[in-house]
């Protein structure tokens, strides 16, 4: 089982002047989909760039599995995949080109990694036909299931995601947070999504709010 911890945890931009959010302690297990809420401008992206090693603390620690984090770079590969809001996909490659990328780096053979791209686009409801298809090509729910298939491919233990139903319909959100639930409670991913959005918060097993600084569980 996985455990990505938060002890003590304070951060500031490195020309703020004031705390986005202080002493926050908190602890993430595999199997379980987490949610971050807050308002607008309450540090709920910034948290989760935290967690998936883009940003460091200005006080406290990250550990996983009991261990602290001190090779981010590592981490970022190897443990935490993270799906942004803005996808970033790439445009000028095929939607299979985007899923297979990540394993191509790291240099699982071709043949394999698209076997497992397709399984992949499948296991996030998309259609075969549209592995030849370009982002530009796919509508904003395919496009983050899409970025989903890529986060997933490379089978990391965690899973972040910002706000991932963000700018989508009813049933397009919907297929995201069953993808979520999925990841954690099937796969056994340790999930996290940073969100507003109460539908989504409503299918997290644990609940967080980021308010005036502090998170708390509710």
């Amino acid at each position: 089982m996985s455990k990505l911890e938060l002890q003590g945890v304070s951060f500031k931009y490195p020309r703020g002047k004031r705390l986005i959010f202080q002493n926050v302690s908190e602890t993430f297990e595999s199997g379980v989909l987490s949610s971050i809420e807050g308002e607008s401008g309450a540090g709920k992206s910034t948290l989760l760039s935290l967690l998936s090693g883009l940003a460091l603390p200005t006080r406290g620690r990250l550990l996983m599995d009991g261990e602290p984090i001190r090779d981010m770079t590592l981490y970022r590969r190897e443990i935490a995949a993270t799906v942004a809001q803005a996808n970033h996909l790439f445009e000028g490659r095929t939607v299979l080109e985007n899923v297979t990328y990540p394993m191509l780096l790291k240099g699982i053979d071709p043949a394999s990694a698209k076997e497992k791209a397709l399984a992949l686009l499948s296991e996030v409801r998309l259609d075969s036909e549209l592995a030849s298809h370009f982002p530009s090509e796919c509508s904003g729910g395919e496009q983050k299931r899409v970025a989903f298939a890529r986060a997933m491919a490379l089978d990391n233990p965690v899973i972040l995601a910002d706000e991932p139903t963000a700018n989508l319909d009813k049933d397009a959100a919907r297929v995201v947070a069953e993808i979520l639930q999925s990841l954690a409670h099937t796969r056994g991913k340790l999930v996290i999504a940073a969100t507003h959005d109460p539908f989504l918060a409503a299918c997290a097993d644990l609940r967080l709010f980021l308010h005036e600084g502090f998170l708390e569980r509710r």
